[in-house]
């Protein structure tokens, strides 16, 4: 499978950065993985993804991808659809067609559980061993890759809740109810103006196995060190 994924290579530091392209649905889709340089043992992976309009060179996916790579874990991210390097570049279209919300979550699953199959063919990740973490858009579209996979264990969901993008918290069609095998923590803003409190607990009384939720001051667009820390936090614990 390794001759299905485009990879370039380069090094930061005592970080090595591999750039990588697969194919999945007639898309080709862009990702970045962060790495110890001469690593060569498997070690665990964080998938982190970027917030709306932002892409996977973000500050969140490769600064802090870089940061959490010392730690000895493969960090790594993907464009979204209509976001970063995708073919098709608009990321306000989902935002006027929301009929499409069902469709860009499982075309973004497809793409994960894609990714999944390919990475571990060309970098060391224990797939044992795999991690979740969300910011915004990251969250909304990421519950559902999650939850479909059935491959992570642990996952931080970052200011989403439920409605909208992210789907309905309960009933048939609801991804969440289908993480019981994964430690979740989510992470909401007091002052958030986009997603009401009321859906962010909604959302977290519908996951059905360990959980975990924290609350940060400020609103929805403050994405500072203090997500990214509890964030990180959940991931040394449950990994």
């Amino acid at each position: 499978m390794a001759n299905e994924l485009q990879v370039r290579e380069s090094l930061i530091g005592d970080i090595r950065e591999v750039s990588f392209w697969f194919r999945c649905g007639g898309e080709l889709v862009p990702g970045v993985a962060y790495l110890p340089a001469g690593a060569d043992e498997p070690m665990p992976m964080v998938q982190i993804q970027h917030p709306g309009m932002g892409g996977k060179d973000d500050y969140w996916v490769s600064d802090v991808g870089m940061r959490w790579a010392k730690r000895g874990w493969v960090c790594v991210g993907l464009d979204a659809p209509l976001h970063g390097e995708r073919q098709t570049h608009d990321p306000m279209a989902l935002f006027r067609q929301p009929e499409r919300y069902e469709s860009f979550r499982a075309q973004f699953a497809a793409e994960v559980a894609r990714m999944l199959e390919l990475l571990p063919g060309v970098l060391p990740i224990d797939t044992a061993r795999l991690g979740y973490v969300g910011y915004s858009l990251g969250s909304m579209i990421g519950i559902a890759a999650v939850a479909r996979s059935g491959r992570f264990r642990a996952a931080a969901f970052c200011l989403v809740g439920e409605g909208g993008l992210a789907g309905s918290a309960a009933g048939p069609d609801s991804d969440a109810v289908q993480l019981g095998g994964v430690a979740v923590r989510i992470v909401g803003k007091t002052d958030d103006e986009l997603i009401p409190r009321e859906r962010t607990e909604a959302l977290y009384a519908a996951l059905p196995g360990e959980k975990d939720l924290q609350w940060l001051p400020g609103g929805h667009f403050e994405i500072g060190p203090d997500v990214v820390r509890l964030a990180e936090e959940w991931m040394l614990a449950k990994l």
